[in-house]
Formats: structure tokens, C-alpha cells, sequence
């Protein structure tokens, strides 16, 4: 059952709203005798399954996948082709025209995943497992290069440095002092934006001992049971920030991040937080009254960036970079600060060598 607040994934009523295309082909055939064949037993599967999924991810992540899947929908409505099952040959159509309108390397990956996701959820082999599909995306991957598309836009950095700048330029007034609380908190811990939002005053914690703070995210996109505790690192100078915000917000417990101005929000402990979407807006409206060059590239994650460089610069470990950052893998991290390493790998330290010869 669909919690009340859950986003409807909508993926059984979109499929049955076609019109030129049956939804399921008549003829399907399950990948497991132990799965039903009938379009009656997938379409069950799917209803059950979509329902599952809302009530269980991220509304970001449902909307998603929602606005991914009625995409392909209507390409397969234009195209004459039944959408379930896909054939390797309709999936590399379908992604080869979604290049040539211009979508981007991240789109058609998503576009990829949300197709194979809505075929093992209803019990039928996904084409992009097929033996064949490694050949066919090499394909892709190929005209991507041909739109310019294949390039991975990254958020630009706000890194320690271009934090202190924006922070200068912030006065006493209520709206300033929750932006650099939320600037401050969000370079020490390396939160992403749905975690920066879901931050309440008891998840600080202080320890007397060492006199040092730490945040609790009790969940976060790798830890999404909260089943793996995770702290991370909060200096003084940001607790200062905070609790100068929560004085002028007279906030004492509940959501510490929260909207200011617009209609009249609720007041007191219960009052709402900021949404995800909205950090992004502020770190790039503050970026761009402290004329930061990058300004325009700077997005929610961008302290997320910016931090995991400060840290690789200053010879932090993939690992503990990862730690500080919540990252499952190291994946992200290498990619995040691919340009910090390129200053310090091999190369960097053979040129360092022969210099200091030449120099004794």
C-alpha cells in the first residue's frame, strides 16, 4: 500500500492510457517457469512493484523514474512498438533517438536504467543483460561522441576557499546567518542536499571531553536503513553559525534549516525544512552575489566537490575521503577529484625530482 506522502509512480495507468500500441505484446513469455506469463500476471506484478518502489525511494528518485519511463512510453507510441517486452534492437533504438534530440550522456543513462528496471520488476529479461547489449552501447556510446553529449557535466566546486568568500559577504540578518550556517555545515560534512535538509537540531552532538561536535545523518543515499551509524565532522567555527541562526530563528529543537519569507510557514519545532532543490538555489545565489567565477555551475553538491578536493590537496586518502564523505565506494571520489590528483600522480613526481636535481 502507497504511503499518504509518497509520490505515484504511475507506471501500470501509463501503460494502460496507450492507444497506438498494445502495452503488453499478447505473446510474452516469462524468463522463469516459475513466473506467470499472462499480461494480466505482469501488469499485477507492476502494480504491486510501482507501489513497492514509491512507497520505499526518494520522491527525487520516483519522479525520476516516472519522467524517464513516460518518456519511453510515448517514443514507443510514435514508433508503433509494444513497450514490454523490449528487444535489444528496440532499446538501442529508442536511446539512439533520444541522442539525436540532444539528451545527454547522464539522460540516456537514466533512460537506460529505468527501462531495465521496469522489466525485471515485471518478471521479464531486461535487454540491457542480453549478451548482445555490450556491442550495441559501444555503439551509442559512439554517437554520443558525435553529439558532444558523451562529456559528464560536473557541478562546479565551492570549495574551503570559496566558502570563506561567500561567507564574507553575509551580514546579521536572519536570512544570512541560516545561509551560512547552511554553507558552513555543509563544507564540514560533505552532506548532499536531501541530507543538508534533514538535519535537526538533536542530530548535533557534542563531545565535553575533546570539546569538538560531530552530525548524526541517520540516513543518507548509501545508508538508506540507517542501519550503518554514520558522524561527520563539525568545527567550532561552524556551531558558532548555527547556534547564531537558531537564536535569531529561535529554533530549539526539530528542522534547523528552514524557509524564510514567501507565505507564513509554521512556527516553533514543527516548522517545515527546506526543500532538496532549494539548497542548490541559495549556494548559487550566494556564489553569485560574491562573484565567484564559477558561479553559474554551482549546484547543491558543489561543497561536496569542493571539500573532497580540499581534502585530496591537503593528501587525504581515497578511503578517508570516502568516510568523510558517506561515499559507499571510492568510485565517485576518484572522479570528483580527478583534477586535484592529476597534480599529484607519477608524473607530477618524476618532474618535482629532476627539478630539485638540477637545482643542487
Amino acid at each position: 500500500m502507497t504511503e499518504p506522502n509518497a509520490l505515484p509512480l504511475r507506471v501500470v495507468d501509463a501503460l494502460q492510457e496507450l492507444t497506438a500500441v498494445p502495452a503488453v505484446a499478447p505473446d510474452i513469455h516469462a524468463p522463469r517457469p516459475a513466473l506467470a506469463s499472462s499480461v494480466e500476471a505482469v501488469l499485477a506484478r507492476l502494480a504491486t512493484w510501482s507501489s513497492d518502489f514509491a512507497a520505499g525511494s526518494a520522491p527525487a528518485t520516483v519522479k525520476a523514474v516516472r519522467s524517464d519511463w513516460t518518456q519511453y512510453l510515448a517514443w514507443c507510441e510514435a514508433t508503433g512498438m509494444t513497450p514490454l517486452p523490449a528487444s535489444v534492437d528496440q532499446l538501442e533504438a529508442f536511446l539512439a533517438a533520444a541522442i539525436d534530440k540532444g539528451r545527454k550522456r547522464a539522460t540516456v543513462d537514466r533512460y537506460l536504467y529505468t527501462v531495465g528496471l521496469v522489466h525485471v520488476a515485471a518478471g521479464l529479461p531486461s535487454p540491457s543483460k542480453d549478451p548482445d547489449w555490450p556491442v550495441k552501447w559501444k555503439k551509442l556510446i559512439r554517437r554520443l561522441k558525435g553529439t558532444g553529449g558523451h562529456a559528464r557535466k560536473q557541478a562546479g566546486e565551492l570549495d574551503s576557499a570559496g566558502v570563506e568568500t561567500i561567507l564574507a559577504t553575509l551580514g546579521d540578518s536572519p536570512r544570512d546567518l541560516r545561509d551560512a550556517a547552511l554553507l558552513a555545515i555543509a563544507s564540514d560534512t560533505l552532506c548532499r542536499e536531501s541530507e543538508l535538509v534533514a538535519i535537526c537540531v538533536e542530530h548535533l552532538h557534542h563531545n565535553r571531553r575533546r570539546n569538538t561536535w560531530s552530525l548524526h545523518v541517520p540516513f543518507s543515499k548509501t545508508n538508506q536503513d540507517g542501519a550503518a551509524p554514520d558522524y561527520r565532522f563539525v568545527s567550532l567555527a561552524t556551531i558558532a553559525r548555527v547556534r547564531a541562526w537558531q537564536a535569531a530563528a529561535n529554533i530549539t529543537a526539530g528542522a534547523l534549516f528552514r524557509p524564510l519569507g514567501g507565505r507564513p510557514k509554521a512556527t516553533g519545532d514543527s516548522a517545515e525544512a527546506l526543500l532538496p532543490q532549494e539548497v542548490a538555489r541559495i549556494f548559487r545565489r550566494r556564489a553569485k552575489a560574491a562573484c565567484l567565477e564559477n558561479a553559474s555551475s554551482i549546484s547543491g553538491h558543489s561543497t561536496r566537490i569542493g571539500s573532497a578536493n580540499d581534502l585530496a590537496e591537503h593528501g587525504a586518502t581515497g578511503t578517508q575521503i570516502q568516510l568523510a564523505g558517506g561515499w559507499k565506494t571510492d568510485r565517485m571520489v576518484s572522479y570528483y577529484t580527478r583534477r586535484s590528483n592529476a597534480g599529484a600522480n607519477a608524473m607530477t613526481t618524476l618532474r618535482l625530482t629532476a627539478t630539485s636535481k638540477k637545482t643542487d
